[in-house]
């Protein structure tokens, strides 16, 4: 099988987490392109110029060689098995020109986009240009995977005509979809650590990191090492919505033996990412004093149990498994979906049930 990804010629953990997957299992088949630079192994190192200082996903896969050129020639020919848009809205001009060689069978458009406007009412400029008013709808004919959603994307479709109350009642597109972050198998813990401290360096939320005088809420480490290794030391990690509820942060901690505590988790909405946190794999608290009474409460099996959860939902989310649960939405006839080995369903839309 042949795969065109295309990428979005920048870091994005959505896209690149993906990648990272698509790349695992398939090697040279998967073509990239533009050429992912940054994630590629090199000898110089220059992590610390990536967003996130290069921590987790980037500068992590070796070399194959890929013939990169005729790219449209060879999709127009039918070459590729798979096409994705790993960010629509980076790639729409692309889109626009390629989309009559495109077909339900073998496309997927990925929208990382934190905001819940899906493509093209995410761009600031869409609707004060009325000759961007008739560009073709990517929902409409191909599976459209979003990080970011609830029922008010629901009404930008319907060009927000109905009032809000009204958005949860509107029918969802049958070919929207769930999508999520990922994080890469190697870089999980092989055993859960022993805990010598409460909280790591690095905390994110201002009014916890008030409370804890060691700790930074900007970046503590520049050595992703000494960051995993902070984690791996501390019994819980938190973690917060920033611009959208996903964050690459929620699988770090849990990646590396912490249990994750959540700001106000309960108020996300069932459509955003991440998909599998709740009570029984970490703490969802609503300020400081909460976050302390409920970490005070845990016995040492209850925190036991949330850690092994949390750690098996890390491992529920790699990279790969990401890659396989978006493959298992096509009907690719060379794939051996016995090797899937994913749960579809649960990240299916909720609505359609």
């Amino acid at each position: 099988m042949q795969i065109l990804f295309i990428t979005p010629n920048t870091e994005d953990y959505l896209a690149d987490g993906l990648f990272h997957g698509f790349k695992t299992l398939f090697g040279s088949k998967m073509t990239d392109f533009p050429r992912s630079e940054y994630m590629y192994k090199q000898e110089v190192d220059d992590k610390h110029l990536l967003y996130g200082k290069g921590f987790t996903l980037y500068r992590t896969i070796d070399e194959h060689p890929i013939d990169r050129f005729h790219i449209k020639k060879k999709l127009y020919e039918g070459y590729f098995d798979l096409i994705i848009f790993s960010d629509i809205f980076r790639h729409f001009g692309l889109f626009v020109e390629l989309y009559p060689y495109l077909s339900y069978e073998n496309t997927a458009i990925i929208d990382g986009n934190d905001s819940v406007r899906p493509y093209p009412f995410g761009m600031s400029y869409f609707l004060k240009k009325p000759e961007l008013w008739f560009l073709p709808r990517a929902h409409k004919r191909f599976r459209y995977y979003k990080r970011e959603w609830t029922p008010e994307t629901i009404r930008f479709l319907w060009y927000k005509l109905l009032p809000s109350f009204l958005s949860r009642f509107l029918p969802v597109p049958k070919n929207l979809r769930r999508i999520a972050f990922s994080f890469p198998a190697e870089k999980i813990v092989k055993e859960l650590p022993q805990k010598t401290k409460l909280f790591p360096k690095h905390v994110v939320d201002p009014e916890v990191v008030a409370n804890l005088p060691d700790s930074k809420i900007t970046y503590a480490f520049s050595d992703e090492s000494e960051y995993y290794a902070d984690l791996q030391t501390s019994k819980f990690g938190i973690t917060t919505k920033k611009a959208g509820w996903e964050c690459l942060r929620h699988y770090e901690i849990a990646a590396n033996g912490s249990v994750p505590c959540f700001r106000d988790l309960d108020k996300k909405e069932e459509t955003c990412a991440p998909y599998g946190l709740n009570e029984t794999n970490c703490i969802i608290y609503s300020n400081y004093q909460d976050l302390m009474q409920k970490i005070n409460r845990l016995s040492d099996e209850d925190y036991a149990k949330l850690q092994m959860n949390a750690w098996q939902w890390a491992k529920q989310n790699t990279t790969v498994e990401r890659a396989k649960q978006l493959l298992a939405d096509f009907n690719l006839s060379d794939v051996d979906k016995n090797k899937l080995l994913v749960h579809k369903e649960k990240f299916l839309n909720p609505y359609n049930t």
